[in-house]
This record gives structure tokens, C-alpha cells and sequence, in this order.
């Protein structure tokens, strides 16, 4: 740790470096930590990863990654790496995650009893999983606490990128759980509203739902009483997955298709019949409130709770044009794009020609995981 970070940190001041690296794009969110005040965005960067690099979240490439990776950190920090770095996993990616309630034993440590416990359940018992635990309360009878696994092999491919680059990483997250971070946070006071931001109205909601739409996979996340409760994959319902549903009925091309969704191509540049396009967007559009339905019924059911009262869209399909409002008339609940942007300090002059509302869904959990503070 080099003199003037010690220095920093003794005056209660620290950054956080969250790193987001999928399939397709690397993003790198830094936030500056001050004690007792709201963090401050300082860098936002993002780059392209090459097809074939990232797999189901295990590294096929090293040295390529490497290279993305080092040449988007220095562009993020001129100034040189300081500071506590953290990535995350994708839900998606085979992450298992349940509830358990352990009662005490004496002289046996409460952590041992957690992992014991665990150990002891199928699937956490599988010898290539990794086990961690959050305590969520401490009761009468016992300590509640969620149980997490994730699979050694990926998690030693990205632990070996970062020693590789000679960084440290402080933690390594789970997407479904930092989004839900963001989602808590973003809910705080805030500046963002004077800082010419887009924000949206939040309430005390007893359960939300956390939908995101990623372009090669999706997840509904559950949070109830602002914590992380449970989630479930969306078959079919990525972004690339909406893109083929729309351009095969209208016979264009899968780019083209991505280029109608988001606005990118209006209807008279496309030379089809605007009422075609419109009939196949709604088919599309229904197609994914469907499946969003099922899993409002399914986490309803499962455990007794109420229906979410609001769902939060976040993933690049939440810049689809006109889903968000489809989704809130179809399912009858209020519907809004995350903001990860509402949780810190920015300065607009600082970050000129961004688009506010396409970054948020870029970089949610890198910023996500930059929010964090150690």
C-alpha cells in the first residue's frame, strides 16, 4: 500500500473498484468512500470482450482478458491502482442459494455450524462448490442464515486473472445480490435529481421484483423487506432471445431486429409495414410477460408471501423501447428502470455526453459492486 493511500485510509477515505465482466462487454465503475458521506463516482469505462473468451463465466482466454482488462483499468485510474477491488459472479452461472436455520450448540463455533449444516444438504454437498453465508437474524431459536455455492472451477479462473495482473481482489459478489444492493441504496436520499439525473419513485414495497434482462440470459431476483429472498432464471428471455422472436416473424435480419427494440431504427427507415412491426413487438413483448408472470405466481406460492408490488427492469433490455410501461400495464404493477446512479455523488460536468439512462443499465453492478466499502 503506497504512502499517500495509508493516509487516505487513516482519514476514513477509500475506493472501491467494481469490475463487471461478461460475455460480451467489461465495465469498471470507481467510487470514492469518504466516512459518513454518500460515495462519489469518479470513473466509469467500459470495453468489448471478444466471442469466446468468457464462457458460462469460466475464463477460456487468460492472456486476451488480461490485456482488456489492464488497458480498461488504466484508462479508469491514470493515476494507479489503488484501491479495493471486487467482481462478480453471474446467477445464472450455477449459483445455489438457500435459507437454513441453525440452532446453537455449545462450544461449537457459529460459523462451523453454518458450513456444517450446509455440507450436509444436496446440492451444497457437491466437492466442487465453494460455501459461503451471510447472517440474516439472530433468534430465540437459532441463527437464520443464507447459504451460497458457487463452482470452484469458475471462481479459481477469475482469482487467477486478477494474480496474474497483480491485484488483489478484496471479494468476489453474486450479480442477483448486488443488484439488489443497488436496488436498497438507490432508494436512499439523494442528490441525483440536481445533479440533472433521471430518477424514479420508489416506496417502502414489502417485495420486489428485480428483473434482469440480460442479451444472453435472464433472472427474476426476489427481495423482501429490502434483502435478497430468492431467484429463477427466465428461459427465453434475454435480450438476444427477444431479438430472434422479432426478426424471425418479420423476416430481418437479428441486428436489425435488435436495431427496431431499441430504438436504434425507426419504423419508415426499416421499409416494413408499420402495423407488422407492432403486431410482432406486442407478440414479443407478451411473450416475456408471460414468463415474468410465472415467476410472480411461483415466488407467491412458494412461500405464502403477497405478490411483488412493483418490478424494477434492469439488464439492456430495460432500454427496450416501450417494455417497461407494456410490462406494468400487463401484470397490473408499477414498472421502472433501475438507477444505479441514484446511490452516489456525481458530478455531471465530470462525466459530459453520457447517456444517463443507457449507462444505468450498463453498469448497475459495477457500480453496484463499487458502492461497497471496505
Amino acid at each position: 500500500m503506497r504512502l499517500q493511500s495509508l493516509i487516505s485510509r487513516i482519514r476514513g477515505e477509500s475506493q472501491t473498484i467494481g469490475l463487471d465482466i461478461g460475455h460480451r462487454l467489461a465495465r469498471v465503475a470507481v467510487v470514492g468512500h469518504k466516512h459518513g458521506e454518500k460515495g462519489t463516482l469518479l470513473a466509469l469505462e467500459q470495453d468489448t470482450v471478444p466471442e469466446g473468451i468468457v464462457v458460462d463465466n469460466e475464463i477460456r482466454n487468460v492472456s486476451v482478458l488480461m490485456d482488456k482488462v489492464h488497458a480498461l483499468l488504466s484508462r479508469a485510474m491514470p493515476g494507479g491502482l489503488d484501491g479495493d477491488f471486487i467482481i462478480s459472479v453471474n446467477w445464472t452461472s450455477g449459483i445455489l442459494c438457500d435459507r437454513i436455520l441453525v440452532k446453537p450448540v455449545p462450544k461449537v463455533p457459529e460459523s462451523e455450524l453454518i458450513l456444517q449444516t450446509a455440507q450436509g444438504r444436496s446440492p451444497f454437498d457437491d466437492a466442487g462448490n465453494v460455501l459461503d453465508y451471510s447472517i440474516l437474524d439472530r433468534r430465540d431459536d437459532g441463527t437464520e442464515a443464507m447459504i451460497v455455492a458457487a463452482k470452484k472451477d469458475g471462481l479459481m479462473s477469475w482469482i487467477n486473472l486478477f494474480q496474474a495482473l497483480n491485484i488483489k481482489l478484496t471479494a468476489i459478489d453474486v450479480d442477483a445480490f448486488v443488484l439488489g444492493n443497488v436496488y436498497t441504496a438507490s432508494r436512499m436520499p439523494s442528490d441525483s435529481s440536481a445533479a440533472g439525473l433521471p430518477i424514479s419513485d420508489d416506496d417502502d414495497d414489502d417485495s420486489i421484483l428485480l428483473l434482469n434482462l440480460g442479451y444472453s440470459k435472464s433472472y427474476a431476483a426476489f427481495l423482501r423487506n429490502g434483502h435478497f429472498n430468492t431467484a429463477r432464471s427466465i428461459l427465453g428471455g434475454s435480450v438476444y432471445d427477444l431479438q430472434e422472436q422479432l426478426s424471425g416473424p418479420l423476416g430481418i435480419s437479428h441486428e436489425k431486429g435488435g436495431e427496431l427494440l431499441m430504438g436504434g431504427s425507426n419504423v419508415k427507415e426499416s421499409g416494413l409495414d408499420e402495423s407488422k412491426i407492432k403486431f410482432a413487438t406486442e407478440f414479443v413483448f407478451e411473450e416475456i410477460a408471460m414468463k415474468v408472470d410465472t415467476a410472480l405466481r411461483y415466488f407467491s406460492s412458494s412461500d405464502n408471501y403477497r405478490k411483488p408490488s412493483k418490478i424494477v427492469v434492469t439488464g439492456g433490455g430495460s432500454n427496450i423501447i416501450g417494455l417497461v410501461p407494456f410490462l406494468a400495464d400487463r401484470l397490473s404493477l408499477d414498472a421502472v428502470q433501475l438507477n444505479p446512479f441514484k446511490a452516489v455523488q456525481v458530478d455531471k460536468e465530470r462525466f459530459r455526453g453520457i447517456d444517463w439512462n443507457a449507462a444505468a443499465s450498463t453498469y448497475n453492478v459495477a457500480l453496484g459492486l463499487a458502492l461497497r466499502r471496505f
